[in-house]
């Protein structure tokens, strides 16, 4: 047991395993994930319904969302951001890789008879001949990618913008990591019967990476037939370190704000969001 328990609360090599995909295609959790999508008074899986519409109206008045525009969310969920751009007469595409989100999507469009284009597909890797003039990536998916991830994700989006186009996405700050703190904590059907439908153990352990400025949150369940490990990684960025990277996969006028709605940046606040141009 001693032994058992000591592998349970080992530390992981930072980004030794990547267990995303995972949280998006089983059958219970993704139910579970989809039910705090669509909480309004949530920020868990997505922000609250009023910041959603703040977003949404900051977007349509900055960058004149409407007809004969193409819009592409990443990482598009259960349809919050793209159905209400494509209220605006936008050609909308939505990606995501959990097929629970997307059918709900698909049957909100339905009921609206909106032409929303939803595809189940991995960002990393997406290839089309369409050319976007914005694409948005909500709720800090950013910071939950490794470096290899990132650098993935911008090439993909700098591949699907047409020249200045336009990519906003928020991510967590480096502020935000002097609140991590590391901690153990175990409970029978942890987080509520979250992680499965069937009697379980759960563990949770927090983790800080000083140097990489990377805290995991790590997740063992152990059911009475099957033990898993899921990972969740978030790397926590100063504006310089998020303008580098931008920089690197080609991007040009980089503009940092407060948040999804064009606030002043603020450097105490916890997230910001970050504004980049395609060149070409």
């Amino acid at each position: 047991m001693f032994e058992q328990l000591s592998a349970v609360n080992a530390r992981p090599a930072v980004y030794s395993t990547i267990t995303t995909p995972e949280l998006w295609s089983d059958p219970h959790i993704s139910q579970r994930m989809l039910a705090a999508h669509l909480d309004p008074y949530l920020d868990l899986s997505s922000y609250r319904a009023a910041y959603v519409e703040q977003a949404v109206s900051w977007m349509i008045d900055r960058f004149d969302v409407g007809k004969g525009r193409r819009i592409a969310d990443f990482g598009c969920g259960p349809g919050l951001y793209t159905t209400r751009l494509a209220r605006t007469g936008a050609s909308v595409t939505g990606l995501d890789l959990s097929t629970r989100s997307l059918d709900h999507a698909r049957a909100v469009a339905s009921a609206e008879r909106l032409p929303i284009r939803y595809l189940c597909q991995n960002y990393l890797t997406h290839q089309e001949a369409t050319r976007y003039d914005l694409i948005i990536m909500i709720m800090r998916d950013y910071c939950a990618l490794p470096p290899d991830g990132r650098r993935a994700v911008l090439r993909t989006v700098h591949r699907h913008l047409r020249a200045g186009g336009s990519f906003v996405f928020d991510v967590d700050s480096a502020t935000a990591f002097k609140d991590v703190r590391e901690q153990a904590s175990y409970a029978p059907s942890l987080m509520d019967g979250f992680w499965s439908q069937h009697p379980y153990f759960g563990f949770h352990n927090t983790y800080r990476y000083e140097h990489e400025r990377v805290s995991l949150d790590k997740f063992e369940i152990f059911e009475a037939d099957r033990q898993r490990v899921f990972l969740n990684w978030v790397r926590y960025f100063s504006p310089d370190e998020l303008t580098a990277e931008l920089n690197d996969a080609g991007f040009t006028g980089i503009e940092i704000l407060g948040d999804l709605t064009g606030s002043p940046y603020d450097g105490e606040a916890s997230q910001f969001t970050a504004h980049a141009t395609s060149s070409g």
